[in-house]
């Protein structure tokens, strides 16, 4: 029958000394307030999975991890306090959601930190779905066998069942709760609400007759569920919303905020209150201004200029009320709106399909994707069932995950938010009637907003607006690679004064050098115009020559190479004129997959490229550069406190070597089909070189292949500084000038507000390339540029004045680049140079390149 019982197994989770859990000197876990179990005294430091079951909840400081089967709930705690470390010496190895077998490893910690700077490494292992355990070992015992019962608890024989957590003693109706009173306190605990106060906040409620639940984060639990108040992911300072129903509804709630303000057993912090501070907005002392009256700069998203008009998008919306119109009203527009939303982007996504912008539609497959995922629609419809508004459950539910993923250390979630937010407003208008279809632009609209999505940049009206300006937003962003699609001049971050302009003010907007002109004279308006048509001619002159080598004025020859990503990249880029391949991204091969490609999968496209290419175009090839802000999805890795400090580049196949094996055998088993050199990122010190360089050496031998050229990235202060060590192992270097940037500035390259201070024209930046050049000249080998700086033709007279022998572009910066070394000599280049290194800033560098 499906209520019989039997009884579920739990097996060693952590070998160590087995105790009754009335051993911890812990109240809260002692008196079995969260539920019963046992302790262990651990004599290892891996954590393993007791049964067969989901991952439904990881604390953000890793010490806790709950485990679920059926009506079997498990939490385990590693360490008393241990919450302190905020995740130091925990490393996770499963995630929220993870479905896991038995023995699989869970965490891995360092139990001789938690031993010296918490309470204690005993760990809590407690059944918190309510049940009572009957051990099966006997206590204090040293046990090490992880196959072995160590406990039992009576269960129902439904697997699928729902955990059946401590249950509240108020006595009411089966009928959803009509929650009535409402009150709010905010967290003072420094961790926020673990285990242990979640624990004595949960019997502060069981002792009332009232049901209660409580919000924060944008999450709802059970006021009575110790994992669900742990669910909540509160912090310091979090406000925590309460809801009760019942006869004691009105005192559960005034014993829950005193219960909370006197830190539910634990220390509050000096500051038990935490009124909202009102931010004055401040002038930065550094920020960017042209400094020329009618000036006004921002950052490129998009290239191009145009001639237009100012109209400031208002994307204020009417106001969001909590108010219910009533239970079925309120769920019918909910699921029409939704409906109505998915509708809207198979239209874009046929549309674009037509248009032959297939990767771009894939944007909108994705958002798709999202409004069909039960998870993004659970929460709103369970808050419409409580009372709540449709537009408001929704709102605050998208809000919500957006913001939990924008937090994360996973780049590739954190980007998600956008695309969160963007499908979230596309919903809430619709539940607000709001139609943006209804507005009238006027041809030549130079549109400015805060920042716009990639449905709103899908849906302008490009017969009238020629240009977008937003204050906000990022270069790199999905509405970013859409204007650039369509050819729409866009720039972001553009000073603030921008907003004080009137709608229909005339704008010079040059979006390749990053600069607004506002209310130009007429005389400014031709020559602007006379730009636009001379840059036009000039492009097509470019390309007329795109096969015509790149030499100075005063017969020095060099390189022009192609980054490329995959095999189109390489058809584009011989049919753009590259000479070369200066940098081959082998990591497209890997990316949005669900596997890892096998060896045979990158011999063939690699031999593609090689074919292509031709034995006279040789074809750098970067090994796997993953991780930092390129994770991926199979390949699940530690969560870095900095990423970009961490396991990324090289290191990964220093760590998983396999991997780095089949690369390496795919590209020299393809060799002969053209002239391949092999490149490694992130080389940071002389021993990852060797390691790495043995590897390779290994496999040609293998492969019976005599020599294949091999160069490393300069991306990173050491390798620049240690270059002379480096060049005796190599046969060549190629900088990365944007990682080399991030970490000689230590900024950033995506960070909003100081992005534009990562300027690869800083003085320090160049003398770390002129460093590197005079270390590989001593050793007799070249270098090579394939940063974004080797874009730019301002560039060109410093680097190659520095003695760089290879620029490796951008295709479509391919004709540009040639031309630009035709028009300088090699002579005035080195003068150039030297002088760029004696500059004191990156506006004095600029300021010399404008004086050429």
């Amino acid at each position: 029958m499906k209520d019989q019982k039997h009884e579920f197994s739990i097996q060693l989770p952590l070998k160590g000394i087995v105790q009754a859990v009335t051993e911890l000197p812990d109240p809260v876990f002692a008196e079995k307030m969260m539920g019963d179990g046992i302790a262990i005294d651990p004599i290892d430091n891996v954590l393993h999975a007791p049964f067969a079951g989901k991952i439904t909840q990881i604390h953000s400081s890793h010490h806790a991890v709950t485990l679920q089967q059926g009506d079997v709930e498990l939490l385990m705690h590693i360490g008393l306090d241990s919450v302190a470390l905020k995740g130091r010496g925990f490393e996770l190895h499963v995630a929220e959601g993870d479905q896991v077998q038995a023995g699989q490893p869970l965490i891995t910690f360092d139990a001789d930190l938690i031993a010296r700077e918490c309470v204690s490494v005993q760990s809590a292992f407690i059944i918190t779905s309510g049940q009572e355990i009957k051990p099966t070992v006997s206590f204090d015992g040293v046990q090490s066998d992880l196959a072995q019962t160590v406990f039992t608890v009576p269960s129902s024989n439904d697997p699928s069942a729902a955990p059946a957590p401590f249950e509240s003693t108020a006595n009411v109706d089966a009928e959803p709760a009509q929650y009535e009173v409402t009150g709010s306190v905010q967290i003072p605990n420094v961790t926020g609400l673990h285990a242990r106060p979640a624990a004595r906040l949960a019997v502060v409620v069981r002792q009332a007759d009232a049901k209660v639940r409580f919000k924060a984060n944008g999450n709802t639990c059970d006021g009575s569920s110790v994992t669900g108040i742990m669910s909540l992911k509160t912090k310091l300072g979090d406000l925590l919303e309460i809801e009760a129903a019942g006869d004691d509804a009105q005192q559960v709630t005034a014993d829950i905020i005193a219960a909370i303000k006197a830190g539910l057993g634990e220390e509050v912090t000096a500051v038990t209150s935490f009124p909202e501070v009102e931010l004055v907005k401040e002038t930065p002392l550094l920020q960017v201004k042209s400094g020329d009256d009618g000036v006004l700069l921002g950052f490129t998203a998009s290239p191009g200029r145009v001639i237009g008009k100012l109209v400031q998008h208002n994307k204020t919306l009417p106001e969001v009320t909590r108010k219910s119109i009533g239970l079925a009203e309120e769920r019918a527009a909910f699921k029409a709106s939704v409906k109505a939303s998915v509708q809207d982007l198979q239209s874009i996504i046929e549309r674009m399909t037509e248009q032959g912008q297939e990767e771009l539609a894939d944007v909108f497959n994705a958002h798709v994707q999202l409004l069909q995922d039960p998870e993004l629609s659970e929460k709103p419809l369970a808050d419409i069932a409580g009372g709540q508004s449709a537009a408001w459950s929704w709102k605050l539910a998208y809000e919500a995950q957006a913001e939990t993923l924008a937090k994360m250390d996973d780049p590739l979630l954190a980007a998600r938010a956008a695309d969160v937010r963007d499908v979230g407003l596309r919903v809430l208008k619709k539940l607000l009637g709001v139609d943006d279809g209804t507005e009238v632009l006027q041809e030549g609209t130079i549109l400015l907003q805060e920042d716009v999505t990639p449905s709103e940049v899908v849906a302008l009206d490009l017969s009238k607006i020629v240009g977008l300006c937003t204050t906000h937003g990022g270069a790199s962003s999905h509405a970013a690679i859409i204007a650039r699609s369509n050819n729409l001049p866009y720039l972001v971050n553009v000073e603030e004064a921008i907003k004080d302009l009137e709608d229909g003010t005339p704008l010079l907007l040059d979006a390749k050098h990053g600069k607004i002109k506002v209310s130009p004279s007429a005389e400014e308006q031709t020559a602007f115009a006379l730009k636009i048509e001379n840059a036009s001619k000039q492009a097509e002159e470019y390309r007329r020559d795109a096969h015509k080598p790149a030499i100075t004025t005063d017969g020095v020859r060099v390189e022009i190479a192609a980054n490329i990503g995959s095999l189109e990249d390489a058809e584009k880029a011989v049919a753009a004129g590259a000479e070369a391949v200066g940098l081959l991204r082998s990591e497209f091969l890997y990316m949005e997959r669900l596997n890892e490609p096998t060896e045979e999968e990158q011999a063939d496209i690699i031999g593609n490229i090689l074919e292509v290419m031709g034995k006279d175009r040789p074809v750098i090839i970067r090994t796997l550069d993953v991780g930092g802000d390129k994770p991926l999805p199979y390949m699940p890795m530690p969560a870095e406190e900095n990423p970009f400090l961490g396991v990324r580049g090289v290191r990964i196949g220093i760590e998983r070597p396999s991997i780095l094996r089949r690369q390496v055998r795919a590209i020299i088993s393809q060799a002969h089909k053209g002239h391949a050199r092999i490149m490694y990122p992130m080389i940071s010190a002389l021993d990852e070189l060797r390691a790495v360089n043995a590897l390779v050496r290994e496999e040609q031998k293998n492969l019976g292949v005599e020599h294949v050229e091999v160069g490393i990235m300069i991306e990173v202060p050491s390798a620049a500084l240690m270059a002379d060590k480096l060049a005796e192992e190599v046969d060549f270097f190629s900088i990365g000038t944007n990682d080399l940037t991030q970490y000689v500035m230590a900024i950033d390259r995506g960070h909003p507000a100081l992005a534009s201070r990562a300027d690869a024209l800083h003085p320090a930046v160049l003398r770390m390339i002129d460093m590197t050049v005079k270390a590989a000249e001593k050793a007799g080998k070249w270098v090579g540029v394939c940063g974004g700086l080797a874009s730019q033709p301002e560039a060109v007279p410093i680097l190659i004045g520095l003695g760089v022998k290879e620029l490796s572009v951008s295709v479509p910066a391919l004709p540009e680049i040639k031309h630009k070394v035709r028009t300088v000599s090699m002579a005035d280049s080195i003068s150039i140079a030297k002088a760029a290194l004696e500059c004191a800033d990156t506006s004095d560098v600029k300021n010399l390149l404008r004086s050429q």
